[in-house]
């Protein structure tokens, strides 16, 4: 059982991206970092970044929520830990914070236990996430094709060409996982499914081969955009506006309310500018974030001797 003390990082993640509703997932190089101590007789948690007026720093905390889970899987209580939690994750903003948090709490309780718990962290996070793909591109890093299959959760991870560069338009609009999902309808067309399935299969594809101009049409969705668009003032004119400049796919981020688009790395700043002058055209609160794809996922360094190093 680990004594000393432990150094977690986790990537941010994009989901669905467009067509790949619950499905597809996407490493990006914004990493929350976890500092955890084994040497203390109670839980302590301190928390910086986005939303520390309000992310809870007791056992209620997300991060420490995931550790325990984690830790009874594994068939043992978890100890006392105090967590250093540094997170520039937006939150609520459809950038995988849940996922990263959850990630980086399970791989706590994997070390902190000392076993090798190996997939069986995706399957948990899974079920505390209720959808996987976030999680698995915290976990993995990468390009992530995720599937449900018998109760079980099966991954697999692409390299995306490494000259992609994801440029963020982040609102100042909170749109709650539960709420964005809620106004989906229960029943689609056959013609829906079959016009994302075909998209989705086109994302492996274009990504393996490095098919860029295909990921245009991959990217384009009748499962959930339509439904969603309506939180974000602006929302066709931002994705016509990056295809403008030079995208190779926009789409909105998870749930939303950020509005990512993949391009070449010299075409970065000319669409990140392009979604920026449409956003203030349409008065919406924002930042903006240029970001390289992640291709490593959960990062861990331990120092085995504890306090008295």
């Amino acid at each position: 059982m680990h004594q000393g003390r432990v150094h977690i990082t986790v990537p941010a993640s994009t989901s669905n991206l467009g067509s790949g509703f619950d499905t597809l997932g996407l490493a990006l190089s914004l990493r929350m970092s976890v500092a955890a101590d084994f040497n203390t007789d109670a839980v302590r948690i301190r928390y910086s970044g986005e939303g520390a007026a309000r992310i809870p720093t007791d056992e209620r905390n997300l991060v420490y929520r995931s550790y325990a889970y984690g830790c009874q899987q594994l068939g043992q209580e978890p100890r006392p830990v105090a967590l250093d939690i540094r997170n520039p994750i937006p939150l609520e903003r459809g950038l995988g914070s849940s996922g990263a948090a959850i990630a980086a709490g399970l791989v706590l309780a994997d070390v902190a236990c000392s076993h090798s718990a190996g997939d069986l962290l995706l399957q948990w996070g899974t079920e505390l996430e209720g959808h996987p793909e976030n999680v698995s591109s915290s976990l993995n890093g990468g390009f992530t094709i995720n599937c449900l299959h018998g109760g079980r959760v099966i991954s697999v991870k692409i390299e995306p060409p490494p000259d992609l560069r994801a440029v963020a338009l982040i609102p100042e609009v909170v749109i709650p996982t539960e709420e964005a999902r809620r106004i989906l309808p229960e029943q689609i067309p056959r013609q829906a499914a079959i016009f994302n399935m075909q998209r989705v299969a086109l994302w492996t594809v274009a990504l393996q081969k490095g098919e860029l101009p295909l990921l245009r049409a991959a990217s384009e969705d009748r499962l959930h955009q339509p439904y969603r668009k309506r939180f974000i003032p602006g929302f066709d004119a931002l994705i016509e506006a990056a295809y403008n400049a030079g995208a190779s796919a926009a789409f909105l981020s998870g749930s939303g309310s950020t509005i990512l688009a993949l391009c070449g790395r010299e075409s970065a700043e000319a669409v990140q500018s392009a979604m920026a002058g449409v956003a203030s055209g349409h008065e919406l609160v924002f930042q903006t974030r240029i970001l390289e794809l992640e291709s490593k996922g959960a990062q861990v360094s331990v120092n085995e001797c504890g306090s008295e190093c």
